[in-house]
């Protein structure tokens, strides 16, 4: 498995999908999606991206992940407050912090963000987890 969950920080979770992202990981990934979703509450993602390069999953893999995606874009809209992804490469970095915001809004319906660090990732998450949660209390 090279999916690693830390839920310590609810509702701020953190993701690292390891540098395999084979069917078995996005399988795994998808599963906790929907485990996310049933609770019915808003949270924030923060995910880290392993590896020196950009890898491509296996074209099914990522078939299975965007169709999925595709048919929970509005629960994920609703309950996702925002996809905050750490690069720790600085190339990759520059290259798709520009484009984070609007293919993150495209893909899931929520705000994302591309960051150099989990503190800077999470700084930028806190305000939305606290806005959401006040907005779902009235």
């Amino acid at each position: 498995m090279s999916l690693s969950i830390d839920e310590s920080g609810w509702p701020l979770v953190s993701i690292n999908l390891g540098s395999d992202f084979g069917r078995e990981t996005v399988e795994e990934y998808i599963l906790y999606w929907e485990k996310l979703l049933e609770r019915k509450v808003p949270f924030g993602l923060l995910m880290q991206q392993q590896g020196e390069r950009s890898e491509r999953p296996p074209r099914d893999s990522a078939k299975l992940y965007m169709d999925w995606c595709k048919a929970h874009k509005d629960e994920i809209s609703r309950l996702c407050v925002g996809i905050a992804i750490v690069m720790g490469n600085a190339m990759l970095l520059a290259l798709y912090k520009p484009v984070t915001a609007l293919s993150t809004k495209r893909m899931y319906g929520c705000p994302g963000g591309a960051f150099s660090s989990q503190e800077e990732a999470a700084r930028w998450l806190e305000p939305l987890l606290m806005k959401k949660g006040e907005g779902s209390r009235k």
